[in-house]
């Protein structure tokens, strides 16, 4: 019975999920603000599970230098540790504000979700359109629509990512920027550190 209202519970957490994916498309304010209030940590539990599939299943079509398991272990210490970075800048910033560390968890999960649709999309791409590819029409025509796509999720990521601050943090808006650069100033030569090892070409953000 047990072990019934457990996968119960995990495939109720996963429909919210989904649901609120499509949500985030259509209504990012409104459903950021809803995942902040939000203490079912099975959904941010699932987009983790998501993120190491994709290194695991990622591997299969184009073999990594190093093993997807110290990848995923590499990415999942990235993705605590920006958690850990904003909730410890909250806490200097305003040392009597309460810190919901749910509400980091959470809302910086689902600011992975265009960071796995675009990697994602990339594996497949890799499968179906294998590089190099060629300057002629059709060539063109799926370098204009990647190039659109990827826009598109880089400024859906920008939203979220905002976002997830905003309501984790309270902050207003020149702190969220204020923090944002000094996160920026701290990741960049992380990932420049981690491109010199052969890690990561693109950083999982």
């Amino acid at each position: 019975m047990d072990f019934e209202r457990i996968l119960t519970s995990i495939f109720a957490s996963f429909i919210i999920m989904i649901r609120r994916i499509i949500y985030l498309i259509v209504s990012p304010y409104k459903t950021m603000r809803a995942i902040s209030t939000d203490g079912d940590i099975l959904q941010a539990g699932i987009i983790l599970i998501g993120v190491v599939g994709y290194f695991f299943i990622a591997n299969k079509f184009r073999p990594y230098e190093y093993h997807p398991a110290l990848l995923s272990f590499i990415t999942i210490l990235h993705i605590l540790g920006t958690m850990s970075f904003f909730a410890i800048f909250t806490a200097l910033s305003d040392k009597k504000k309460h810190i919901n560390i749910c509400s980091f968890i959470m809302l910086f999960s689902y600011a992975l979700i265009p960071t796995l649709v675009w990697f994602v999309v990339n594996s497949w791409l890799f499968v179906f359109i294998p590089p190099p590819r060629t300057l002629s029409l059709l060539g063109k025509g799926f370098s204009i629509i990647y190039m659109s796509f990827s826009v598109a999720l880089l400024a859906w990521k920008m939203i979220l990512v905002y976002l997830a601050i905003r309501y984790a943090t309270s902050f207003q808006f020149f702190r969220i920027i204020y923090s944002l650069f000094i996160y920026l100033a701290i990741i960049i030569p992380y990932s420049l550190l981690l491109y010199s090892f052969g890690l990561f070409r693109i950083p999982f953000l």
